[in-house]
């Protein structure tokens, strides 16, 4: 049995890391690579979670819920992934949902097809993240991370508490449900979810790069520290292209690369990484896609006010 100690000196077993539900920047297993075996999967698949932070995806089935009528459904992607020859191996989607009073839901939601969803034992993922809209940027007030394979049930739950200065995760346990697991500070530099570090890039809440800049991005500290950097490289006819260096907690902080192109709306239309033992996963935007509209109402009003005409009288 394998097991890892957390910062508060509890530890994961083997069946616990094996079965924690994963998202880009955390990758999550689906296909076994050449040896079969489940570590190896978990290896494969990660590049394709990491893609799926410039693509929006994840391998769960469908969004938490439709909005409802508080809700707007402001942006609404759809992806298919192609792994090798396999074209169209998974599809997936994400939507971001304005809720009123400066609050989104983002979600994120796939499933992979045919020989795909046999071997990943019909699993399925779901990601959100609850953020508000507070000094020109998005800051994420609950992520969760929930997984359902062969049974099995796992659900993360990473509370930002500003008030107190503090990032807690609370993990679900059967029979007790969530529980207290892991705590660090918020101190002034701020630390983003994959999804809400996603939507703050595209509208430019973290700056706009230029070519050959580099943007670096905190992510959630656990189980160790992590930065996302950035690269924005040259326009051409593809659109903007992006290159995101990141450690990879699965590969024993080896780190890894994923390249993606981005419309005019900065809507990622294609992506592509290389699996070394597996090979080259793209994914490409589908045209039923309804991307953001530009930026947050709460965005355009901020540059209404500043570019108003001042009365005459």
């Amino acid at each position: 049995m394998i097991n890892q100690q957390d910062k508060w000196g509890s530890e994961r077993t083997e069946e616990e890391i094996n079965h924690t539900p994963l998202f880009p920047f955390s990758p999550f297993p689906l296909f076994p690579s050449r040896n079969i075996s489940w570590n190896s999967s978990r290896k494969t698949l990660v590049l394709l979670a990491l893609l799926a932070i410039l693509l929006g995806q994840t391998w769960s089935v469908v969004p938490t819920g439709a909005a409802t009528s508080r809700e707007e459904v402001i942006e609404d992607l759809h992806f298919r992934v192609d792994i090798l020859i396999f074209t169209g191996a998974a599809k997936a989607r994400v939507i971001l949902k304005n809720k009123g009073e400066g609050r989104y839901l983002a979600e994120v939601a796939a499933e992979a097809q045919g020989l795909a969803k046999a071997l990943s034992g019909n699993r399925r993922d779901n990601y959100a993240t609850e953020m508000v809209f507070r000094q020109g940027r998005l800051l994420p007030l609950v992520y969760r991370e929930e997984s359902r394979r062969r049974g099995r049930y796992s659900l993360k739950e990473y509370r930002f508490d500003y008030d107190q200065g503090r990032l807690e995760l609370w993990q679900h346990h059967e029979g007790k449900g969530l529980l207290p697991k892991w705590e660090t500070a918020l101190d002034k530099e701020p630390i983003y979810d994959p999804l809400s570090a996603f939507y703050n890039f595209r509208l430019g809440a973290l700056g706009r790069l230029q070519a050959g800049e580099n943007l670096k991005v905190r992510g959630i500290p656990y189980p160790r520290p992590e930065d996302i950097s950035i690269q924005m490289g040259q326009e051409d006819p593809k659109g903007r292209k992006v290159m995101v260096t990141l450690i990879n907690r699965v590969f024993d902080d080896e780190a890894v690369v994923v390249f993606a192109f981005f419309d005019d709306q900065w809507a990622p239309s294609q992506g592509w990484t290389r699996v070394l033992s597996f090979g080259k996963v793209a994914g490409e935007i589908l045209p039923e896609s309804k991307p953001l509209n530009g930026v947050l109402p709460e965005m355009r009003a901020s540059l209404s006010s500043r570019f108003q005409v001042p009365d005459s009288k």
